[in-house]
């Protein structure tokens, strides 16, 4: 059955779904790839401002785009809106294809992968059969309608915000003579612009997820007053939360401490309140990942219904469930092609995430210029929310989602050649469609 979807999320739930979105494993990890990248604390904290000033113009730009256009989808919506369906029907190609599954198998296997130092794992299949048993309860949750699946998103980003808050406070308030931990032989930083460059791929990828709320605008209370409040509200939170920790990591272990730690987050706990905070910190990790794993969900099977509803690719994806309200084949597709990754690759996953960075910031870069494009071709739409600064605070984020889309290129050359094969059969698999449409 085909319908629209009911409006039941207010403005608490948009703004945590924002948070939720963007904090999921990065902060617990990226940071020391950022410290290797760079030769000081100081450009560590200026790598993570900058990609605070990125998430920020990119949030403001997306929310006058979702103010106008309130409906499920998000990106794809304002894409193909502005420059035609091709593009649009490219970004949910590959939404679906690795986007947005491939983040979903490899964020599973992380939480897997946490879950494994508690419990023993093998009775359901060890690091994958947790990984399958988290995408497959997830898509049931979100299945029996959105309020199940942003209450369970609210619960574990309130989780996640209350941990990171704990451990911020506890290292800021700590005594300053507390030296860092002393590293020997620390790894030295690479020439400062290719540092920075890479550095700034890792932030760009932690700083990813905001825009996943506008994925979810036809279900937003008010979307047009509710949106932008959600994501500047949401954002705020997340470069406090990521300026913090940096600040408390760098306090507790220094640039070099930082360079050489596998896990900052509870290395950093540690050094604060000994082996119990490192272990509760750990468990933070694991519910932020578990989480995040929720919001992929719920959010990107909206990209696959806008995409269904069309009638542009698998048009039964466009249903909702008569009783529950969901997009519910949209998440099938969205869970189902998930498992497909995560056993098609035996759980090596990591080399997918490269490609999905490549491939995330071309759609976030032209989502971002859909409000170029339609302040020209649609000046009549009604826009309660105009982003500040325009054209400057726009074109600044395109400008450096198209500077993330080439340093990941350089960086990860191989899947990023897989991403440009995925665009150009998801080109043909377009044209095929047009073809037979108009025989």
């Amino acid at each position: 059955m085909s319908g629209a979807l009911r409006r039941e999320l207010g403005l608490v739930s948009a703004a945590l779904l924002v948070v939720g979105g963007i904090i999921g494993s990065g902060i617990f990890f990226t940071p020391a790839e950022t410290a290797r990248a760079l030769p000081s604390g100081s450009w560590v904290l200026g790598v993570w401002a900058l990609g605070g000033v990125v998430a920020l113009a990119g949030a403001l730009t997306y929310a006058e785009l979702g103010a106008m256009l309130p409906e499920a989808g998000g990106a794809y919506v304002y894409v193909r809106e502005a420059f035609g369906k091709l593009p649009a029907f490219l970004l949910g190609w590959m939404t679906w294809l690795l986007i947005a599954t491939g983040a979903i198998a490899a964020v599973a296997l992380g939480f897997a992968d946490y879950l494994g130092r508690f419990v023993a794992t093998d009775l359901v299949g060890g690091r994958m059969g947790v990984a399958a048993i988290t995408i497959i309860v997830f898509t049931a949750t979100n299945y029996v309608g959105v309020k199940p699946g942003t209450v369970t998103a609210n619960i574990f980003t309130v989780a996640k915000i209350v941990a990171l808050s704990a451990l911020i406070g506890v290292g800021l308030f700590a005594p300053w003579d507390v030296t860092p931990a002393v590293v020997a032989n620390a790894p030295a930083a690479p020439p400062l612009t290719q540092g920075f460059a890479a550095a700034f791929v890792a932030v760009l990828f932690t700083i990813g997820g905001w825009q996943q709320t506008n994925m979810v605008a036809g279900e937003i209370k008010d979307p047009a007053r509710t949106l932008p409040k959600a994501l500047a509200i949401g954002i705020g939170i997340v470069i406090a939360i990521y300026l913090g920790a940096n600040i408390v990591y760098l306090k507790a272990l220094g640039r070099d401490g930082l360079a050489a730690s596998t896990a900052v987050a509870a290395d950093t706990a540690q050094h604060y309140v000994g082996a119990w905070g490192a272990r509760a910190i750990t468990v933070a990790a694991m519910l932020s990942i578990f989480g995040f794993v929720n919001v992929a969900l719920l959010t990107n099977a909206r990209v696959l219904f806008a995409l269904g509803a069309d009638g542009a690719f698998l048009p039964a994806a466009g249903r909702v469930h008569p009783r529950f309200g969901s997009p519910h084949i949209a998440l099938v597709m969205i869970g189902a092609w998930s498992l497909v990754l995560l056993f098609g690759t035996g759980g090596k996953i990591g080399t997918l995430l490269d490609g999905v960075v490549f491939a995330d910031w071309i759609f976030f870069g032209l989502g971002a210029a859909s409000v170029f494009a339609l302040r020209k071709s649609r000046p009549e739409l009604p826009r309660p929310y105009r982003v500040l600064g325009y054209p400057l605070l726009p074109g600044f984020f395109v400008l450096c989602a198209a500077a993330g889309v080439v340093s990941a290129f350089v960086a990860h050359l191989s899947m990023s050649l897989v991403g440009t094969a995925m665009l150009a059969v998801g080109a043909l698999v377009y044209w095929s469609r047009v073809g037979r449409a108009g025989r």
